[in-house]
């Protein structure tokens, strides 16, 4: 055996000793020397912990008990009196447990998973009620929204470094040969940024925090990418989606200095830009497929009016954790009804993990081995949803259909303790406690809305560090932690004084979601290109080292990128500009996506894709219908049937590459394809084809070839 197998098998054998509460001091120390000296034994550690949290809930329930969707009560119901005295849990053999955790764990050992831990300052004045439609401040916690006032980015380009490269034409385009781009220049050292910080300082301190990342790995950046590789990247970024033909020849003809600065103006107003990023939170909220009687368009329409809006990140925040009301009038509730099964668990464990960035769903087993996360941390969390209550109110049935169940989220007036059970079987007490502060159990107290005003104050910053992170992992592909939901000091963030200073400016901005991507987007480091070069060949997070984001990393489009982007190949004028429009080809988007997802059954309630170059994504790019519906040539308005209208063959080559690649052939390639299609038109001929047929047919298979290419499925 190999010296990595000797630790793997030790490793099994401590992390077996861990799940069964007989590790002792010594072997714990073993077990953390070859955890944190070992990638893959990290992962093996993950992977293990993950697993043994899962099975010990199934079997905690019962296997032969069905895991109920939620908690149900009746109307009358509603009044309710103390809790009862908790059940205890059937207790399980761990023999059988270690057995199939280990086995299991040979086909999921090198999937990530990921864990959390929180440490808090303790104070035990509790916060003042908060009503629903907004805060009432109170002397110990300030907002953020009242002290600062929204700002609008203005910037000047010939003080930006990214403005100035394109203000003194240092790329430069020739013919059809791409831009060439130069390295950003080195930045002398910034000072930390003072309060109300101008937009210019942001995105300047951003390209000084990560040049030093640079220096400190001793790399150099890529070159800047071409302009037509940055216009196809921000749009799929920004808008989900590839730009047109028309919206992407805009960008490239334009000689305006700031150009950047404005087409990212533009995208954050583009109707698109709203559609997209309600559409990425309900995903991330509630998965890709609802198995439960929930309002999805109902959710996904409360997240479009906040998109649209602009509202503040921590006022939606607020809403979606504190809701209240019914499944279709308050869209916000449907978050929280999706998860308020299995004793609240699953709502424990994502609303930490989506809003705070941290993971606490193992430590409802055990504490964690290497910090201060207990399991009592995780109960005291879950003990915030636990005067909320599901109602299933019984709707009256509409002529020729069943009668339909409406759910109800109600708070209901009832106090007392929250009960867990230890490893060691005992009954142990936990109180509604985040963040140090403590929360009466009193029945008068509604405990999800001190939880929310909790998360959102403007002095809490795990939410703003949260959601930079997840911005920024957006938008490159990697966040400044890997994973980004499992932040703390257990797992240092990459760039620790820029997400610190971007979440602070974040809240001082008044948690505003289109200023924080335009400060990423209009940085060095989003303009850089994916190209490797000789001196950052290093720099390749796939390979599980830190990022440093000396270039554009590569990533896949999602599902919903994909299909957005085959109807922009397909006939841009039927491009969707009004959500009031969209939601039935949301809809028709949510059925196509379908054939890639798979729901688990577990404490979490997650999912997960086969959209990663598998057999059934492969399949569809070749044979599915929305890449037959982009090569057909009749339909008034398609890309095929203008390209034919061309008469030069140059002209339709370019026109094909321009809507499927956002660029224009090089010399060469174009040669090179104007002589196949010359070669298949005279084969098709050949074959009795008629030659009117055998063009278009020939043009057809360039187009698809161009749509099943790896540049046209790639962000990079």
């Amino acid at each position: 055996m190999s010296k990595k197998e000797v630790e793997l098998a030790e490793l099994s054998l401590l992390m077996e000793a861990l799940c069964e509460e007989r590790l002792s001091e010594s072997e714990q120390a073993r077990l953390e020397e070859i955890v944190l000296s070992d990638p893959d034994a990290m992962q093996f550690y993950l992977n293990y912990s993950h697993l043994h949290g899962t099975l010990h809930w199934d079997q905690g329930q019962g296997a032969e008990i069905e895991v109920p969707e939620a908690t149900p009560v009746s109307e009358t119901e509603l009044p309710v009196t103390l809790d009862s005295a908790p059940v205890r849990r059937r207790k399980y053999l761990v023999p059988g447990l270690t057995t199939v955790c280990t086995l299991a764990l040979i086909v999921f050992i090198w999937t990530a998973w990921v864990r959390e831990p929180k440490q808090s300052v303790v104070v035990e004045n509790p916060v003042d009620h908060k009503e629903t439609n907004g805060f009432q401040k109170n002397d110990d916690l300030q907002l953020a929204e009242q002290n600062h006032s929204h700002r609008s980015i203005q910037i000047e380009a010939s003080q930006h470094p990214m403005l100035q490269a394109q203000q003194n034409d240092r790329l430069n385009s020739s013919g059809n040969q791409p831009l060439v781009a130069v390295k950003p220049e080195r930045l002398p050292p910034v000072e930390a940024l003072p309060e109300s910080a101008s937009d210019e300082a942001i995105v300047t301190f951003i390209n000084h925090r990560i040049q030093d990342g640079w220096k400190a790995a001793n790399i150099e950046p890529s070159p800047f990418a071409t302009d037509e590789e940055w216009v196809r990247r921000v749009y799929l970024d920004v808008i989900g989606r590839i730009p047109t033909t028309v919206e992407a020849e805009q960008f490239l003809k334009s000689t305006q200095p700031d150009k950047h600065q404005q087409l990212i103006r533009k995208l954050t107003s583009n109707p698109s830009y709203v559609t997209n990023w309600s559409t990425i939170w309900t995903r991330l909220l509630i998965g890709r497929t609802t198995t439960r009687n929930i309002n999805r368009r109902a959710l996904q329409d409360f997240l479009v009016q906040s998109f649209a809006d602009n509202r503040s990140w921590n006022d939606i925040v607020f809403d979606l954790v504190s809701a209240e009301g019914d499944a279709d009038t308050n869209g916000a509730t449907n978050f929280l009804l999706a998860h308020l099964n299995n004793e609240a668990v699953p709502a424990t464990a994502i609303t930490t993990r989506l809003f705070l960035g941290t993971q606490i769903q193992c430590t409802q087993c055990h504490n964690h081995p290497f910090n201060d996360a207990t399991q009592s941390q995780f109960w005291e969390i879950n003990s915030f949803f636990k005067q909320t209550k599901v109602v299933r109110k019984k709707m009256p049935a509409k002529s020729g259909e069943k009668q339909a169940t409406q759910l109800t989220l109600v708070s209901l007036p009832k106090g007392g303790t929250t009960f867990y059970e230890t490893r060691q079987g005992l009954m142990q007490p936990a109180y509604p406690k985040y963040a140090g502060v403590k929360i009466s159990d009193a029945p008068s107290v509604n405990r999800r809305q001190e939880l929310a005003k909790l998360m959102t104050s403007g002095d809490n910053q795990q939410l703003a560090q949260a959601m930079v992170n997840r911005m920024w992992a957006h938008f490159f592909g990697y966040g400044f932690t890997r994973p980004i939901d499992d932040m703390g000091y257990h797992n240092s963030p990459t760039h620790p004084e820029l997400l610190n200073e971007l979440a602070h400016q974040f809240v001082d901005s008044g948690y505003d979601i289109k200023q924080l991507i335009e400060w990423i987007c209009l940085s060095d480091a989003y303009r850089l290109s994916s190209q490797f070069v000789a001196h950052n060949q290093s720099d390749n997070p796939d390979d599980g080292s830190t990022p440093n984001f000396s270039r554009m990393y590569v990533k896949q489009m999602t599902a919903e990128q994909l299909y957005d982007s085959l109807q922009v190949t397909a006939n841009p004028a039927l491009v969707v500009t009004d959500y009031s429009n969209a939601w039935n080809k949301m809809q028709k988007r949510d059925q196509w996506l379908q054939q890639f997802v798979y729901t688990h059954e577990n404490e979490e309630n997650d999912e997960t894709t086969t959209f990663d170059g598998t057999i059934t994504q492969a399949l569809t790019m070749m044979n599915g219908s929305l890449v037959k519906n982009s090569l057909d040539v009749k339909q008034e308005g398609s890309i095929l049937a203008s390209v034919l209208k061309e008469r030069s063959p140059d002209n339709r080559i370019k026109k094909m590459s321009l809507a499927a690649l956002t660029r224009y052939p090089s010399t060469k390639e174009l040669a090179e394809l104007k002589r196949l299609v010359k070669e298949r038109t005279r084969y098709l001929t050949s074959q009795n084809v008629p030659p009117q047929t055998a063009v278009q047919q020939s043009y057809q298979d360039v187009y698809w070839a161009y749509l099943n290419s790896n540049e046209f499925i790639l962000i990079h």
